[in-house]
């Protein structure tokens, strides 16, 4: 697919260009990672042409991989933090006893730390650790606003949490208790099917007894 309109150096002139996905090799720390970016090139000369928004693609999907193969909470994810709990970026980093910008860093692609990481993805998974971390930090906000309004953004979430609960364990009661009426039903099924299993085993093996024993005529005046 072409668009509309890059540099080339080659042909001096604004181009049109083509997008397609390539095998590509980055560096992180001195070590190497894989990954699928995107190459532009030249629709009229095929030369490479630079595209800051693909250039910026590749590198997202550069430390996506870097975050993945070492366990760093990812950037959606860090995104979805601040949605979930309906609070700013600053006040959120200020809560947490960080410097107030650092939250807003790691928004705009900075990696945190593998220990900050998994603070963030505690935070994101478990809404009952966040309401601990905003009540030990709420002294640090500088609005009562603020905090006002992500307690109340948890309190829902811890409300909607309690109510699957609840749901979950009348579900499993019930099972349970359909399990004491049914067990015994399927118990005393079982056991019946068994004896009628085990007599079509031993008849045969009788018979058999009686025809080599040479019982065989009496067998049959007692049968009829």
């Amino acid at each position: 697919m072409k668009k509309r309109a890059v540099f080339c150096e080659e042909c001096r002139d604004y181009v049109a260009y083509t997008v397609a996905e390539k095998h590509m090799c980055g560096k992180i720390k001195e070590q190497e990672y894989h990954y699928i970016g995107k190459e532009a090139r030249c629709a009229d000369c095929d030369s490479l042409v630079y595209v800051p928004d693909i250039v910026d693609e590749n590198l997202k999907a550069l430390y996506d991989v870097y975050r993945k193969e070492n366990g760093i909470i990812s950037l959606d994810t860090i995104l979805a933090i601040p949605e979930k709990y309906s609070i700013g970026k600053r006040p959120l980093s200020l809560m947490l006893g960080w410097g107030e910008q650092t939250f807003s860093r790691y928004c705009y692609g900075d990696v945190p730390s593998k220990q900050y990481s998994d603070i963030l993805l505690k935070i994101y998974n478990d809404p009952t650790y966040y309401a601990e971390l905003l009540e030990n930090g709420k002294d640090r906000l500088k609005s009562d606003v603020a905090y006002r309004k992500t307690k109340k953004a948890v309190d829902d979430l811890l409300s909607i949490n309690s109510d699957s609960d609840s749901k979950l364990n009348i579900a499993i009661k019930y099972l349970l208790n359909q399990c004491e009426v049914l067990l015994p039903l399927l118990f005393k099924k079982l056991s019946i099917i068994f004896r009628g299993f085990t007599m079509l085993l031993i008849i045969p093996i009788y018979f058999l007894r009686i025809v080599k024993r040479g019982y065989m005529d009496l067998y049959i005046k007692m049968c009829i």
